[in-house]
């Protein structure tokens, strides 16, 4: 497998997930426990949402302008941390990189459109870590799929 720059943008676009959920410990240690259960002032989301789409528009943006002016090629590189995100492996990392487990139950993710509607599917009452897990399994499908597409098809 040839390793190009196409591969390069899509690799920084995956690692903007570790860097978001790095970010995250670091600027959210002040709520200790509250924002791991979901108990965090609504405008934090708010900023966090922000931070981390401009974040992922990073490496799509230097894509574009600094190797080839692409838009779906682009539009790839972006949407890799914007699905995965969407499907909670941002979530996965915030675990990991502190070095614990992740939680059996997430309230959090109850009403998460994506985490949510699975947990209902699976048959559970709520967020759990198996949702949060298959989620990101089938983010990383979906997002594989997206940009094979976007960069073969159009």
């Amino acid at each position: 497998m040839k390793l190009t720059k196409f591969r390069i943008a899509c690799i920084l676009g995956i690692l903007i997930i570790p860097l978001i959920a790095f970010i995250d410990i670091q600027g959210f240690n002040l709520l200790g426990e509250d924002y791991t259960n979901g108990l965090f002032p609504s405008n934090v989301w708010t900023h966090h949402l922000i931070t981390s789409i401009i974040l992922m528009l990073i490496p799509a943006l230097a894509y574009f302008y600094l190797y080839r002016k692409d838009k779906s090629e682009a539009l790839a590189v972006f949407s890799i941390p914007f699905i995965m995100f969407w499907f909670g492996a941002c979530d996965v990392f915030y675990f990991w990189i502190q070095g614990k487990s992740i939680p059996l139950v997430l309230s959090h993710l109850n009403n998460h459109f994506i985490i949510g509607n699975i947990s209902k599917y699976l048959g559970y009452s709520g967020g759990t870590n198996i949702s949060l897990l298959v989620s990101v399994l089938i983010g990383i499908i979906f997002a594989d799929i997206v940009v094979w597409i976007l960069k073969e098809k159009f």
